[in-house]
């Protein structure tokens, strides 16, 4: 998560402030001077840094999606090589996230809400990141063997969507464990055993 202390960079402090805005008050409502008061940085950094507001909000976008491939690419990983293991634990990380001080909600999700939802390339970019999250999931489905992993993986990105969307509206953390026991319970029904049991195995 990024970080706001002293010894952050003022490309950090704009991605945080921005970021944190952005999900709060809303993209549109946001101001470029809102943004550099509360990074505390001069406007000529932003502009230097980013150019422009919407190139900052690109900036943003690209580092949750960096987070999100941080989970699957190094964390998931170390949980252990049995795929539905790997599954499961993105939940684990799901609840530290929705626990953290960092958490405002999905900034993809947010951002696609608050603008025009058919076309545009906010909406151009979220859809690609739901692929490359989607293409991620898909690759641990078929690891776990699923007969369908097209149709695994939907379901599962819905119910990760699901998760987020409700732990910001609650602000309870705890959401991400009813999320993972509703995808053990769409694993064993995919996959035709106790997919929670054999994740305690």
């Amino acid at each position: 998560m990024l970080d706001q202390s002293r010894h952050t960079s003022p490309e950090a402090k704009l991605l945080s402030a921005a970021r944190r805005l952005f999900c709060n008050e809303g993209i549109h409502a946001t101001g470029v001077a809102r943004i550099i008061k509360e990074a505390g940085v001069a406007r000529k950094t932003l502009y230097d840094r980013y150019g422009s507001k919407d190139n900052l909000l690109r900036a943003v976008f690209a580092a949750e999606a960096d987070m999100w491939f941080h989970w699957f690419d190094h964390d998931i990983p170390s949980r252990g090589k049995e795929p539905l293991a790997r599954i499961l634990s993105l939940f684990d990380l799901l609840e530290h996230w929705f626990a953290s001080s960092e958490f405002f909600g999905c900034v993809f999700i947010n951002a696609v809400a608050e603008h025009e939802k058919r076309n545009g390339w906010i909406r151009d970019i979220a859809v690609a990141h739901r692929d490359s999250i989607n293409a991620r999931l898909r690759e641990l489905a078929v690891a776990a063997g699923a007969r369908d992993p097209d149709e695994l993986t939907e379901k599962m990105g819905l119910v990760v969507d699901g998760a987020i969307v409700n732990a910001m509206v609650t602000g309870d953390p705890r959401i991400a464990a009813i999320a993972k026991a509703a995808t053990g319970d769409i694993l064993a029904r995919a996959l035709g055993f106790d997919a929670r049991r054999n994740d305690c195995e």
